[in-house]
């Protein structure tokens, strides 16, 4: 196994797993960010789609995509402007099946795993409790949004602490040049 890609591996692992750490103590502390994302993304997808159209007409270009493109942004940006909301509804959605489908996917890994490595199970076991976090974010009421958007923030965090536990180990595993030849997956939950 070539030794500079995985510490590049794990050091991609470890950037993301403390942005993921941060944006997770962001929804925690601030559970109604969201409203506040969606309406300055709504402001520039505007703005981008404004420009776009007026260059557009400006430049009096015959390929008509970038008309098109400005329309798209413009409307949807003023869209997300006015309803806000659709991305508190949006996000926890999209969030509860990433977080489902990368801990299905943690726990096929974790089973094949069986074999070869003695607590196989406790992967199995955290992979499942991501499955069960997922379905709970996905199901939640609209009204209740708040609340989702902390819970997202704490599995956020939980999942980025597991991620920078794992690479730890992973580092040192790959520090002792007597088991180079291992690889050791160190994405915990996806």
């Amino acid at each position: 196994m070539n030794t500079q890609l995985t510490k590049q591996k794990l050091r991609f692992t470890l950037i993301a797993s403390v942005l993921t750490l941060v944006l997770g103590i962001v929804f925690t502390a601030k559970p109604d960010i969201l409203t506040h994302v969606c309406i300055i993304a709504g402001a520039v997808m505007a703005v981008i789609g404004a420009v776009l159209t007026i260059g557009y007409f400006l430049s009096g270009r015959v390929d008509g995509s970038q008309m098109v493109y400005g329309g798209i942004f413009l409307a949807g940006g003023i869209f997300l402007c006015i309803v806000p909301s659709l991305l508190n509804f949006l996000v926890p959605v999209l969030f509860g099946v990433w977080i489902a489908g990368g801990g299905l996917s943690g726990m096929m890994r974790n089973f094949s795993l069986r074999g070869q490595h003695k607590l196989w199970w406790i992967g199995l076991l955290l992979c499942g409790a991501a499955v069960a976090l997922g379905v709970f974010v996905m199901t939640r009421d609209v009204d209740v949004m708040a609340h989702t958007t902390r819970i997202i923030g704490i599995v956020l965090i939980l999942h980025a602490v597991l991620r920078l536990t794992a690479t730890v180990m992973a580092r040192h595993y790959y520090s002792d040049p007597v088991s180079e030849e291992n690889v050791i997956d160190t994405n915990i939950s996806q």
